[in-house]
């Protein structure tokens, strides 16, 4: 994905649309990130930040507004449009680039038994094989994923089957396909918390089985921390359409470069960390600002615990972190950049040690007017 930006226009009443101008919400903003064979990117944010709707621009299913998505070199809206010299079909790419929902509950026809439903996908790209061969494959697949006896799951409704066990299901109809790529958008947040490590283990081993990418989406740290670490893959953390640090588990855990990256380790109370996280929150407002009218320059800026004036004025970009290890877009990367001579805003600390002081004093303090109160 070569500066992908994917804006939309934001509903408005009648009355509205005579009033002012469409209002433009900039869902994804500019992003490039490079997707390589067997290589494992877990996508990570709050939500509404972008997170599904980069997943299917990356797929095909959204078309973007400014720049390009490419598999092995082909522009995939080329392919669609029949534009240029296609060397790469639209069908192929729709068959090597699959989707695992959120919820698996409704991306599965619930008047269909589960044979019909993924015996479709088979038809449409082995029209030659034998209704025979077909029962196989998917007979096959379905034991692979943990689904025994699968001839019996095969005769049943999706409704007849358990949160996990659909889950388990479009998975297996993603790998019909034999895809290059696998969006998994929140794949296991339909699942029992008791479930997720198994999920995750599944989907690890069949990517190695499969040859297979994942652009795994997740809101939770610990997810996408075990996704990544057992996978040897990456975690892109994205705020208001924006990418503002990739890099390993360990090393974004450990060592965070962005202060919106801070704020979803001191969210994330399960992850063993070696030293005692600050009582309060890294962040100086909890709201996120409109993505009809982000901010100026660095967007977080508005929230940043450590921002200055040259971060209301200009607009970071993904630059390489001392180690190597990923990226981050933040000027505090460059010792000398004039962030540093610049001036902190309100309520902002020259230092993350000073600001968690500052809010340390702030809570006594409110706690001592309350005892005397009472």
């Amino acid at each position: 994905m070569d500066d992908v930006e994917v804006h939309f226009e934001k509903e408005q009443g009648l009355l509205d649309r005579f009033r002012s101008d469409a209002s433009v919400v900039r869902a994804v903003d500019g992003i490039s990130l490079d997707i390589e064979e067997q290589d494992l990117v877990c996508l990570l944010g709050e939500s509404g930040c972008g997170k599904t709707t980069l997943g299917k621009t990356m797929i095909g299913l959204q078309r973007p507004t400014g720049g390009s998505i490419r598999y092995r070199g082909q522009d995939i809206w080329e392919a669609k449009d029949g534009e240029g010299d296609v060397e790469i079909t639209h069908e192929e790419i729709r068959r090597a680039l699959q989707i695992i929902h959120q919820d698996p509950g409704s991306a599965l026809n619930p008047n269909r038994r589960i044979v019909n439903i993924l015996s479709e996908p088979l038809r449409h790209t082995h029209p030659n094989i034998s209704q025979a061969e077909r029962r196989e494959r998917m007979h096959s697949l379905l034991e692979r994923v943990g689904m025994t006896p699968a001839g019996d799951f095969l005769e049943r409704y999706p409704h007849q089957l358990s949160g996990g066990e659909k889950q388990r299901v479009v998975l297996a109809r993603a790998l019909l396909m034999n895809p290059n790529a696998i969006l998994a958008d929140e794949a296991i947040s339909a699942v029992d918390v008791s479930l997720r490590i198994e999920i995750m283990d599944l989907m690890l081993e069949l990517q190695e089985e499969f040859d297979t990418s994942f652009l795994f989406i997740s809101h939770d740290l610990s997810n996408a921390r075990y996704f990544a670490e057992h996978g040897d893959g990456r975690i892109a953390v994205m705020y208001l359409g924006e990418i503002v640090e990739i890099g390993t588990a360990e090393r974004l855990i450990h060592d965070p470069r962005h202060p919106y990256t801070e704020v979803l380790r001191w969210a994330t109370p399960n992850l063993d960390l070696d030293a005692m996280e600050a009582e309060e929150p890294p962040i100086r407002q909890i709201d996120v600002p409109d993505p009809v009218n982000p901010p100026s320059g660095c967007r977080f800026h508005t929230r940043c615990p450590v921002a200055r004036e040259a971060c209301r004025e200009e607009h970071p970009t993904l630059e390489d972190v001392d180690g190597g290890d990923g990226k981050a877009a933040c000027f505090r990367e460059d010792p000398n950049h004039r962030y540093w001579d610049s001036e902190p805003l309100e309520g902002a600390a020259e230092s993350r040690e000073e600001f968690f002081a500052n809010a340390a004093a702030e809570t006594s303090d409110s706690n001592s007017e309350t005892a005397n109160s009472d």
